[in-house]
C-alpha cells in the first residue's frame, strides 16, 4: 500500500506542476486529493456554481420573499419524455463538471426512502449516460461507491466528478423535492472529456488509490519542527519557518494540560504570519471543530484523534517568510505543544496565501430574519471550506437557514450564484426529525462533528470542506447564511461562531479582524443563554417607527370586505403583538388607509402577512398603482423584507395606500370563498424623520 500512495504522490506532483491540456475524469480524480493544487488560483478560470430546489418566492434580497422556506419544492421545468414527465432541477451548456449532489433520502415524508430515478444527458444525448434511483446514487449504493458517494443522516452525497463537453441536463421522474447540485462552468473552449460508464469502469485503479487517499490521508513530507511550553495569559508559543519559497504542510497541536479544557479550546488562538499578513487567526477549538469539548473525528484536511491531537494538513504557503503561533488569551495556564512539517514550494503568479478568518457575536434573536455574513473579501481568492458552531438553548431544531453566496457579477445582478435549501443540506445531511447526537458522522468532505445532547441543545458544530466545489472569485465574494430556526421569535437567540477558510492571491483584503476580546470572554455556557431568553420573554416585539395598521381605522373599503372572519396564522411575531385582519371574496374590492400628517416626500414600506390563505393585491399610493403583490406562501409569516412602496409626494397632506384583491395564487387556498390580507404596520423616512428603515 505504501508504494501505492508514494506512486500516486508522485503522479500529483507531476500533474500540479503542469497545465493539464485536457479535462478528464482522471484529472479531477487526481486533482481530488492534489492538496498543492488547490494553494493556486484555478489556471482554467472556472466558475463555480450551484443548483437547487430552493423555494422560487425568493427572487431578490429587496423583495419580500427572500426568506421563504419550504425549500425542497423549486426545479427549472418539467418536459414531456416518450410520454412521461420530468422534472429537470440542472441544466448547463459546457463545457462543465459536477462536483457535487446532495439529496435528502426521503421523499415527500419519512415513510418513502425509494423517491425518484435520476437522469444524466450529456451533450444534448437523448438517451441518459446515468439512469438510476437518485437515493442509491447518492448513498454509494449504485455504480459509485464511497467514499466518492456516502450516506450521511438521512441524506447522501456524490462526490465523484461527472464531466461534459457540450451540455448537462438532469431529471428526476417525479416531482422535485430537496437535492444540490454543484457545478464547474469552464470557458467555452476548454478542452472537456465527457463522462461514459466505459471510461468510468477503466478508472477503477485510479478510483482505488484516490479513494484510499481520501480516507487514510498520508502525512505530509517534509521537516519536523516541534515544541511545548506552558502559556500564562499573554504568552506565545512561535515556530519561524525557514525563509524562502516553502510551505506548511502539516500542522499538529495538543493541549496536555489545562484546568477548563473547553476554555482553553476557545481562548488559544492559532495565529498564521505569511510574508508580513496574519493569514490566520482562530480559536484552535473553532478551527478543528471542537467548541465545548474534544471530539475525536477525521476528514481530509483536519483531524482530532483519540488522544486528542489535532491535525491540520491544508497546505499553507510563502513567498519570503512564515510563523506559526499559540497565544494564551486567558489568565489560566495552559500546557500546549505545536508540530510543523514544512518542505519546499514553488511560489509562482497563481499562488495564494491560507486564510482562516473568525466570527464570534453576543446572542442572535431569531426574528426578524436576516442573514448573517460568513466573509466578505475583495480580491482574487477561493473558498475551501467553513464550519460553523451554534449554541441552542432548548430542544428544537437550530438551522432552518439557506445559504447565499455571491460571487463576482452575482453583485450586479443582486441574486447570488449559490442559494440553499437548509443549514443541514448544505453539511451534507437532512432533517426531518430533531437530531441527536447519533446523528453524528465525519467524512473526506463532511462532516456534523458534535451535535447538542440530547436533541440538539448546547453547542452543535458542521464543517465542510471544498476541492472541487471550491469557490474561486476574480473580484468579490460575499458569504452569507440565513440566520433562521424552527422557533421564530424575537425573544428566542441562539449564539453563533463561525469560521471560513479560503486561499487568497497577495493583496486581498477582507471583513474577518482578529476579535481577542470575544476569545477571550468566559466560553458561552447554556445556562447564560436561556437566562437570557427568560427575561426576553417580557418585551413586546415593536418595529422602531412602526405606524401599527390594527390602531388604525379604514378610510375606505367595499362593501364586502370584512373584518376579523378568521384568524390569519404567523409564523413569528407581528409588531406590537397584532395587525389589521381583512378578509375579501370579490375580485376588485378594496380597502384604503390615508395616512395623515405628512408634509413632506417620504420613502414608503409596509409589512403583510403571506401565508396558504393571503390574495394577491395590488397596491396603490395616491391613487397610482405601484405595484402588484402575491403574499401567497406556504409558510406563514410577515412579509420580510418589507414590500417597499417607493419615494412619494404627500397629497393633502397624506399618503392613501389602497390594496385591490385581484385573486389568489394557484397554490393558495380560500376559506368560504374568502380570501386574506393582514396589514402589520408602515414604514415613513423623510429627512424630518431621519430614520433608517
Amino acid at each position: 500500500m505504501n508504494n501505492i500512495v508514494s506512486a500516486l504522490i508522485a503522479l500529483l506532483v507531476c500533474i500540479s506542476c503542469k497545465r493539464v491540456d485536457e479535462i478528464t475524469m482522471a484529472s479531477l480524480l487526481t486533482e481530488m486529493a492534489d492538496r498543492d493544487q488547490i494553494t493556486r488560483f484555478p489556471e482554467n478560470d472556472y466558475q463555480s456554481l450551484q443548483a437547487s430546489s430552493y423555494n422560487r418566492e425568493s427572487i431578490s434580497p429587496d423583495k419580500p420573499g427572500w426568506f421563504a422556506d419550504s425549500d425542497g419544492i423549486g426545479f427549472i421545468r418539467t418536459e414531456e419524455v416518450n410520454g412521461e414527465t420530468e422534472w429537470v432541477i440542472m441544466e448547463d451548456e459546457g463545457p462543465g463538471v459536477i462536483t457535487k449532489i446532495w439529496a435528502v433520502c426521503f421523499y415527500y415524508g419519512l415513510n418513502d426512502t425509494t423517491g425518484a430515478t435520476i437522469k444524466f444527458y450529456l451533450d444534448g444525448n437523448p438517451e441518459p449516460v446515468i439512469n438510476t434511483n437518485f437515493f442509491k446514487l447518492v448513498k454509494g449504493q449504485d455504480f459509485v461507491k464511497p467514499p466518492f458517494a456516502e450516506e450521511t443522516a438521512r441524506a447522501g452525497n456524490l462526490y465523484f466528478p461527472i464531466p461534459y463537453a457540450k451540455s448537462c441536463k438532469i431529471t428526476m421522474d417525479k416531482k422535485s423535492f430537496y437535492n444540490i447540485i454543484n457545478y464547474r462552468k469552464y470557458p467555452k473552449g476548454t478542452p472537456v472529456k465527457t463522462f461514459t460508464r466505459e471510461a468510468f469502469d477503466k478508472l477503477a485503479g485510479l478510483r482505488g488509490e484516490v479513494g484510499a487517499t481520501l480516507t487514510n490521508p498520508p502525512p505530509a513530507e517534509g521537516s519536523e519542527m516541534e515544541d511545548e511550553q506552558t502559556l500564562k495569559k499573554g504568552d506565545t508559543l512561535k515556530l519561524q519557518l525557514p525563509e524562502g519559497q516553502r510551505a506548511l504542510r502539516q500542522l499538529e497541536i495538543k493541549i496536555h494540560a489545562a484546568e477548563n479544557y473547553s476554555q482553553a479550546l476557545r481562548s488559544i488562538i492559532l495565529t498564521g504570519d505569511f510574508d508580513g499578513n496574519t493569514t490566520v487567526w482562530a480559536p484552535i477549538g473553532d478551527f478543528f471543530n471542537n467548541v465545548g469539548k474534544i471530539q475525536p473525528y477525521d476528514m481530509w484536511e483536519r483531524s482530532v484523534k483519540d488522544d486528542s491531537i489535532m491535525v491540520c494538513r491544508w497546505v499553507m504557503p510563502y513567498r519570503e517568510s512564515g510563523s506559526v503561533s499559540l497565544i494564551n488569551l486567558v489568565d489560566q495556564p495552559a500546557t500546549v505543544s505545536l508540530k510543523i512539517i514544512q518542505d519546499e514550494y514553488r511560489w509562482n503568479e497563481r499562488s495564494m496565501h491560507f486564510y482562516a478568518s473568525w466570527r464570534h457575536d453576543a446572542p442572535t434573536p431569531t426574528f426578524p430574519l436576516f442573514d448573517w455574513n460568513f466573509l466578505s473579501a475583495e480580491g482574487q481568492g477561493v473558498v475551501v471550506g467553513d464550519q460553523w458552531t451554534v449554541l441552542n438553548p432548548t430542544e428544537g431544531w437550530w438551522g432552518e437557514g439557506d445559504e447565499k453566496i455571491y460571487v463576482d457579477e452575482d453583485f450586479d445582478r443582486n441574486f447570488p450564484s449559490h442559494f440553499g435549501t437548509g443549514t443541514e443540506d448544505y453539511y451534507g445531511w437532512a432533517g426531518g426529525v430533531v437530531p441527536t447526537p447519533a446523528d453524528q458522522f465525519s467524512k473526506p468532505f463532511l462532516g456534523n462533528i458534535i451535535v447538542g445532547t440530547p436533541r440538539s441543545q448546547g453547542y452543535n458544530v458542521c464543517s465542510r470542506t471544498r476541492v472541487l466545489d471550491a469557490i474561486p472569485f476574480n473580484e468579490k465574494i460575499k458569504f452569507d447564511f440565513e440566520s433562521s430556526c424552527g422557533t421564530r421569535q424575537s425573544w428566542f437567540y441562539l449564539q453563533y461562531a463561525q469560521t471560513t477558510f479560503w486561499y487568497g492571491v497577495p493583496g486581498v483584503r477582507h471583513n474577518r479582524p482578529p476579535l481577542p476580546d470575544r476569545a477571550a470572554h468566559a466560553l458561552p455556557q447554556l445556562e447564560n443563554l436561556q437566562s437570557l431568553i427568560e427575561n426576553a420573554k417580557n418585551d413586546l416585539f415593536v418595529v422602531e417607527g412602526a405606524l401599527e395598521a390594527e390602531n388604525m381605522n379604514l378610510s375606505g373599503k367595499s362593501e364586502a370586505v370584512s373584518e376579523g372572519f378568521a384568524e390569519i396564522q404567523v409564523w413569528g411575531e407581528t409588531s406590537n403583538g397584532d395587525l389589521k385582519n381583512l378578509w375579501f371574496e370579490r375580485s376588485g374590492d378594496f380597502i384604503e388607509f390615508t395616512l395623515t400628517e405628512q408634509f413632506e416626500p417620504s420613502k414608503l414600506k409596509v409589512a403583510s402577512a403571506v401565508g396558504r390563505n393571503s390574495g394577491i393585491f395590488d397596491i396603490y399610493v395616491n391613487d397610482k398603482k405601484i405595484l402588484t403583490q402575491d403574499l401567497y406562501s406556504n409558510h406563514a409569516g410577515i412579509t420580510s423584507p418589507y414590500i417597499d412602496l417607493g419615494e412619494h409626494d404627500p397629497v393633502n397632506n397624506a399618503f392613501k395606500v389602497k390594496f385591490v384583491f385581484q385573486g389568489i395564487n394557484p397554490g393558495a387556498r380560500k376559506i368560504d370563498q374568502k380570501a386574506a390580507l393582514g396589514v402589520d404596520f408602515f414604514l415613513i423616512k423623510n429627512s424630518f424623520l431621519q430614520r433608517e428603515l
